[in-house]
């Protein structure tokens, strides 16, 4: 199989940047608890601000043979996953960031940032490589990937906007902070959020299931009127407002719905703890 790397770095200042507080789901904390375990020990001083970023472009591809999935673990910075209808390789760039109160500070500590591209007989496998400890320093890489629409995308992410599109197979998500947008998706999907919001348009196959959930933040589900599924949802503060789709032998309480869609072949079940569930048939 073939890679190929490229680069081209430039630099530029920033404005500032404000940090949230980070709330760990239960569901993802074992797999958030490992980012950064693989990274270096960065043993510089500690800045004071990352008023400074030195940013540098990576790119990969990777023929498709006999791959039935790409899995990508990020840590801060958004994803943008594309499904290329003929398409034969996974193309990936990531632009990386550094942020420090110098431009040679963070020009010198792109080094510690890196992007692990590997691949098994059936796996495409994308890593974040970042210091265990910052120092005070901001670490990101944005992903923009393109892939055939029929591998599977499982994405992991701390902090960042995460979008996938055009995927004709499962697509899993699990994130901490960030919306998170699943569009003209044919397949499984499973969501799992602190923070943010979920919107989604999915094609739900038979014996498919839909798992969506988050802490804080709205989801919104765009399914097909004919899709068939045991459907349920739960707000802890919210409402649940569905639509445009007829679901029998409904059993509904004030932070609850459920019932069937059509032969309720699949399943769905969303959860939000604070926030709307907005299901929509198109």
């Amino acid at each position: 199989m073939c890679i190929r790397l490229h680069f081209n770095s430039t630099c530029r200042k920033k404005g500032e940047v404000k940090k949230g507080t980070v709330l760990i789901l239960l569901t993802a904390c074992i797999l958030f608890l490992s980012c950064g375990d693989d990274g270096p020990l960065d043993t510089g001083d500690h800045v004071k601000n990352t008023d400074f970023v030195a940013e540098e472009t990576v790119s990969f591809q990777v023929a498709v043979i006999d791959h039935i999935r790409l899995r990508l673990e990020a840590i801060n910075g958004n994803v943008s996953i594309a499904g290329i209808s003929g398409a034969n390789a996974v193309d990936i760039i990531g632009e990386k960031r550094v942020g420090s109160e110098s431009m040679s500070d963070a020009q010198e500590h792109l080094q510690w940032l890196e992007v692990i591209v590997q691949h098994s007989a059936d796996e495409i496998y994308v890593k974040t490589i970042q210091p265990q400890e910052t120092h005070g320093r901001s670490y990101a890489i944005d992903y923009t990937i393109t892939l055939p629409p029929d591998l599977e995308a499982l994405i992991e992410n701390v902090n960042g906007v995460v979008t996938i599109a055009e995927i004709n197979n499962l697509v899993s998500v699990m994130n901490i902070n960030g919306l998170v947008a699943l569009n003209e998706i044919l397949g499984s999907a499973q969501v799992a959020l602190v923070n943010g919001q979920i919107e989604s348009e999915v094609t739900l196959p038979l014996d498919g299931t839909i798992g969506m959930s988050t802490v804080n933040g709205m989801i919104e589900l765009h399914i097909p009127q004919s899709t068939s599924a045991e459907f349920s949802a739960t707000v802890g503060n919210g409402v649940i407002s569905l639509s445009n789709l007829d679901l029998q032998d409904q059993v509904s309480s004030s932070n609850s719905l459920s019932g069937t869609l059509g032969e309720g072949q699949g399943t769905i079940s969303l959860n939000t703890g604070n926030g709307n569930i907005i299901v929509t048939g198109f």
